[in-house]
Formats: structure tokens, sequence, C-alpha cells
């Protein structure tokens, strides 16, 4: 069997994780690595199961000193601290991975799907101040969670896509003076050409 196709079924990964769990880790690295398209959730995870991994051998450590002392009590007590500090040092890390992908991934939907143009709707989106949410902004545009270009001016995020649509369509636009009642309009190459104000044909000079 494939190892893809190891990873491919939980009950696999876990069955491997109770039987010989050295395979079980690895096996489900792969299987978090394959499903995640976030990188930050993705090593958050992985820190927090070294973690709980780390607190799980210092509390076999402690079980085992209880049950047969060594006599070595300083040593056993150093040794459960180190992987304790490891553990909660791993879990500490990967939360904040966790929560730092999340909110790339939120900025992604606002910006990508949304085109949000508010820096400040985004930090109200996400509950932090503006200040963090444009350094939030514009590491999401550096790591390439955004396919749009976008360029910050007075708290406002400007679509590079959008100005060039605009521009674009300014070009064609013309001001119309009706011969029939004498209405101003403001018109397109593009779209109908009557008088908005009578609805008469207007007469274009090209």
């Amino acid at each position: 069997m494939e190892l893809r196709k190891l990873t491919e079924s939980w009950t696999i990964v876990i069955l491997t994780l109770i039987i010989f769990w050295p395979v079980g880790l690895v096996l489900l690295y792969l299987k978090l690595r394959n499903n995640s398209k976030n990188k930050f959730i993705f090593s958050g995870t992985i820190k927090i199961i070294i973690g709980v991994c780390s607190i799980f051998f210092a509390l076999i450590g402690t079980a085992a000193e209880i049950d047969e002392p060594t006599g070595e009590i300083v040593l056993t007590i150093v040794m459960v601290s180190i992987f304790l500090a490891i553990g909660v040092a791993f879990i500490y890390f990967g939360m904040k991975n966790i929560k730092e992908g999340k909110i790339y991934e939120k900025i992604k939907n606002l910006i990508n799907f949304q085109q949000v143009e508010s820096v400040e709707e985004i930090a109200k989106e996400l509950k932090i101040t503006e200040e963090k949410a444009t350094e939030y902004i514009s590491k999401a545009v550096s790591l390439g969670f955004c396919n749009n270009e976008i360029e910050y001016k007075n708290k406002k995020i400007i679509y590079k896509k959008k100005i060039e649509a605009e521009v674009e369509k300014k070009k064609h636009e013309r001001i119309v003076k009706c011969e029939c009642c004498g209405g101003i309009n403001h018109i397109n190459d593009t779209e109908a050409k009557a008088c908005e104000y009578c609805g008469m044909e207007l007469m274009i000079n090209k």
C-alpha cells in the first residue's frame, strides 16, 4: 500500500498512533500536510502535537519514578521539568501559529472575495486595532494569501485592477448635450446613447 493511501484514512493514522506511535506521528504529519493549504495552521498543529507528546512523556516519567523509584529523584525532576517546559512552549507557539493562520484566512476572504476596501472594516472583522490590521494585511500580501494587487492610502485598500477598469471606462466617457431638451448627458461609448432626461437618441460626433 502506498504511503499516500495510508494517510488518506484517519482510522489508519489513529490505529498506528496507538500501536506504534513513531510511525503514527509520521503518518499524522503527512495527513495534516496534505490537507492543509495554510502553512501557519499546519505548523501550529504539528507544534501542538509535539508539545502534547512531550508532556505525555513527562507524565510517563513521573509515573515510572513513583511506581519504581530509582533513587535519582533530582535527575527525574530535572528531566520531567525539561519535558514539561518544552511541551508547554510548543503548545503555546502552536496555538499562536494557528491563530495567525486563521487571521490570514479571514483577510484572504475579505480581500480576494468580498473586496473590502476599508482597513477599519477589516480591523472590526478581526477584532483588532487598525494598526495591527494593516500589519497583518501587509504580511498576508507578502506571503501570497491575497492574489489581488493592492495599495494603501488613507487606510483604504486600493485594488489596482479596479483602478485600471475605471481608467479604461473613463477613456470612453463623453459629455453630450441633447439637441432635443438640452440636457447634459454623461455617457459611455459602450452604453445606450439615449438622453436620460427625454429619451431621445443622442447625436454623437465621432
